[in-house]
């Protein structure tokens, strides 16, 4: 699994930060893991989630909270992120507009741990997400594209003819992007798993990085499954259907699967919780991943 530096949609925000010891100290909020545990065990009752008893646990150890930092990061737009010199977890409260915790919901701040916990387990052992995953990410986010963008482009009606295609591209963009996987032997994976034959595109395939998202809106357009597509349509819809998270977790798959995770915490506004809607089938799948990380 491949981690990426920094978001092509976001404008470059970086995907993990760099801050010394002294420098999160500076932005942090005094006493943040203390009150963050505070505030989660008056709601402890309440939770019910299959990452309760990691993320209590990581809670009620003064050692492992040293890792848990609670800032306010103005010019970072996601609430939650990695910093790597103290490998520690960051829940950025500029995110909810504040410094103080108490006006954060607490099922808010519950998710950002759950978030946090599953995007630094990934980050610290990129192995947990085997290349094997790629077909279950494919098929959810597939879902996604098409009910999205189905009524633009007709890929519910005379276009959906162009379905098997699209799935194709965003396969090679996933088995590239998220797991380095790369050229014929991408092609031929994702030809299986969408069903579609490639062979008429295939010179035109090689002048597209699917490393990189650009590259993977630019084959919608070039290859007619949404003529006319381009970076600014493609993130502005997706951005008012799932909101900036979700942008994030379509760049990479550890922000994938962090979302996923949090997305399910019951009655958070922060991550989606009806994403799992779009295929409740694969949701399930991914779940049953992301239980075994906690």
């Amino acid at each position: 699994m491949i981690i990426k530096d920094k978001f092509e949609l976001l404008k470059n925000v970086p995907n993990t930060i760099n801050l010394s010891e002294s420098d999160i100290d500076n932005i942090s909020i005094e006493n943040g893991s203390v009150k963050i545990f505070a505030t989660l065990e008056l709601a402890k009752k309440r939770i019910s989630h299959f990452s309760k008893n990691k993320v209590f646990e990581i809670l009620s150890d003064i050692k492992k909270r040293e890792h848990i930092h609670l800032v306010n990061l103005k010019n970072y737009i996601l609430p939650v992120t990695y910093n790597n010199p103290t490998k520690g977890i960051v829940l950025n409260l500029s995110y909810f507009n504040t410094d103080d915790i108490s006006r954060v919901d607490s099922r808010n701040i519950y998710s950002c741990m759950v978030y946090g916990i599953t995007l630094q387990s990934l980050i610290e052992n990129d192995s947990l997400i085997k290349n094997s995953y790629f077909s279950v990410i494919v098929n959810f986010l597939n879902s996604i594209l098409v009910r999205v963008f189905a009524k633009e482009y007709g890929l519910l009606g005379l276009y959906s003819v162009e379905i098997p295609k699209m799935k194709f591209l965003l396969s090679c963009y996933i088995l590239e992007s998220f797991f380095g996987i790369v050229g014929d032997k991408a092609y031929k994976i994702s030809s299986s798993i969408s069903i579609y034959d490639y062979k008429p595109i295939y010179e035109d395939l090689k002048n597209i990085n699917f490393s990189k998202i650009e590259d993977f809106i630019k084959s919608l357009n070039m290859f007619k499954v949404m003529p006319g597509i381009e970076k600014y349509k493609f993130t502005s819809k997706l951005l008012r259907f799932l909101g900036v998270n979700f942008l994030a977790g379509f760049e990479d798959c550890s922000r994938f699967m962090s979302f996923l995770s949090a997305s399910n915490v019951s009655g958070n506004s922060v991550f989606s919780t009806f994403i799992f809607r779009y295929n409740e089938y694969e949701f399930s799948k991914v779940l049953t991943i992301l239980k075994s990380i906690f």
